[in-house]
């Protein structure tokens, strides 16, 4: 379950603090970004559990050459998801452009 903990300090420096806990189908996330857009565009890239979708993961990238990571490990603490997926490279997708 994961809980957002918000904290506000107001113009006389009173601080309040507020817990919301996040619904069955709702997950948090905080980027760091200088505008909405900018947010939207980092949440997008951050890695995600590719069953639930959820950010509270970890990872790690295993290499099959030097250079680019050929496979990401990951585990899911959402839902209890471990999975081992291979990379593709936007050329192998798509073809040379």
């Amino acid at each position: 379950m994961q809980y957002l903990i918000r904290t506000l300090t107001d113009s006389t420096n009173h601080t309040f603090t507020e817990t919301i806990k996040a619904r069955e189908n709702e997950t948090f996330t905080v980027v760091e970004a200088d505008s909405k857009e900018e947010a939207e565009r980092k949440s997008k890239d951050l890695i995600q559990c590719s069953r639930c979708k959820s950010q509270n993961i970890d990872y790690e990238y295993y290499y099959k050459d030097i250079g680019d990571p050929s496979y990401i490990y990951t585990i899911c603490h959402n839902c209890k998801g471990i999975f081992f997926d291979s990379i593709r490279k936007d050329s192998e997708c798509y073809g040379n452009r």
